[in-house]
């Protein structure tokens, strides 16, 4: 491909990841609406995030695994044209059980998708740009924190919260039309069976190391879920501040990507231990000035500071286990840090909701802070198994690059 294309290719799929971070995100700052619409709990509700995220842990590597026979070009397609009509179809949901559905089904659809687009970047632009692409294109996360929540998050609040969904449906068009032209139409089969991928997770050690971006996100998203809820009913935050928040939180998320970078250099081991004990301590100044809105919104803004720190590390400790014990499903240690982070978001949204349910919104930095201390404590356990099996520590490192999230 010529450096033209490359650029086009890599543009096309960074607007792609953006829809789908905003379809993944966005549904955090309508929870409110979607309570009042569907007469729900705000429990219930937020157990579309949880919902959400065990469906793309779970049904990511079987949607993989079913579309291996059909080139990467068609299966992209198809899994990026089901999530913009999931996202059309919600307007008809007008029952919580059918919009629990669709968020299921769009979380395959999305999971698919972001893998797929990952894998056709590193394969079709030339070798000394694949690390551009990819971290162009995982940014599209980030953008869509930074502008597709707030956004989405606005128009739910003053139009439909189903419309927050519609318009990014519309968005989602403009990278269709482009990735239908300038996608490869050469593009292999997915190579690899779904059992070698499940031979990773059947490791002690993988699964002590999986623990760390679980209650890492979990302990994030335990605050995320309700950050709407938070600003609202106990720092009194009004609503038409709330998307200017969101985008502020969005920004300091940006910044925890570079925080993240600092972290992954040298003994990041060590340094992720120092940043759950520093997150514990920002969730508990939180709990402490919830009720208080400058404060408040002060440690909420350190907490997005710190929200995507803990991911390269953790990819970086992923790729050293994966490699020194199970070197044969090397190609395929790219799906733990997405599935474990999902989980993490499942894992946080649903403990969430069963604080708010027991004690009230209140309730919910304590939590943040039990599973930041419980992240220190594993990490601190796999740093010791390093120590016990130099192994691992000095197992050939591999370059590999992978979705911090997904």
């Amino acid at each position: 491909m010529t450096r033209k294309r490359d650029n086009l290719l890599i543009l096309t799929l960074t607007l792609v990841s953006f829809v789908l971070g905003t379809t993944e995100y966005v549904i955090v700052g309508v929870l409110k609406e979607i309570e009042t619409y569907m007469k729900v709990s705000l429990a219930a509700a937020g157990a579309l995030v949880s919902g959400f995220a065990i469906a793309y842990a779970i049904g990511t590597p079987f949607a993989v695994a079913f579309l291996a026979k059909i080139s990467r070009r068609n299966s992209i397609l198809i899994g990026f044209a089901i999530v913009l009509a999931l996202n059309l179809l919600t307007v008809f949901s007008t029952t919580f059980f059918s919009l629990m559905v669709i968020r299921i089904v769009s979380a395959v659809a999305c999971g698919l998708t972001i893998s797929l687009s990952i894998s056709i970047a590193s394969d079709a632009v030339n070798k000394e740009r694949r690390g551009e692409a990819i971290a162009w294109i995982l940014g599209g996360f980030s953008i869509a924190n930074v502008l597709g929540v707030p956004l989405g998050t606005f128009i739910g609040q003053h139009l439909n919260w189903s419309m927050t969904f519609v318009v990014t449906a519309c968005i989602g068009v403009v990278p269709f039309a482009f990735m239908f032209r300038i996608l490869p139409r050469q593009t292999t089969t997915i190579v690899g069976t779904f059992s070698d991928q499940m031979a990773l997770f059947m490791k002690p050690r993988i699964l002590l190391a999986c623990l760390i971006p679980v209650l890492g996100n979990s302990s994030i998203f335990v605050i995320f879920t309700y950050i709407t809820p938070l600003l609202e009913g106990s720092m009194g935050v009004s609503t038409r501040w709330i998307s200017a928040v969101l985008l502020i939180y969005g920004v300091c998320s940006i910044l925890s990507n570079w925080i993240g970078a600092k972290i992954a250099k040298g003994d990041f081991l060590s340094k992720l231990k120092w940043l759950f004990l520093i997150q514990a301590a920002i969730f508990l100044g939180l709990s402490f000035t919830v009720s208080h809105l400058w404060l408040g919104l002060a440690f909420l803004f350190l907490v997005g500071c710190l929200s995507s720190s803990m991911s390269a590390a953790s990819q970086l400790y992923l790729f050293d286990v994966s490699g020194a014990i199970a070197p044969n499903s090397k190609p395929f240690a790219s799906t733990l840090l997405p599935v474990a982070a999902n989980v993490g978001i499942a894992l946080g949204s649903g403990i969430g909701g069963f604080a708010v349910d027991l004690g009230g919104v209140e309730w919910v930095p304590p939590v943040a802070v039990v599973l930041a201390l419980l992240a220190f404590g594993v990490t601190a356990i796999c740093q010791r198994s390093i120590q016990l099996n130099p192994d691992i520590a000095t197992a050939p490192k591999v370059d590999y690059t992978i979705p911090s999230t997904h």
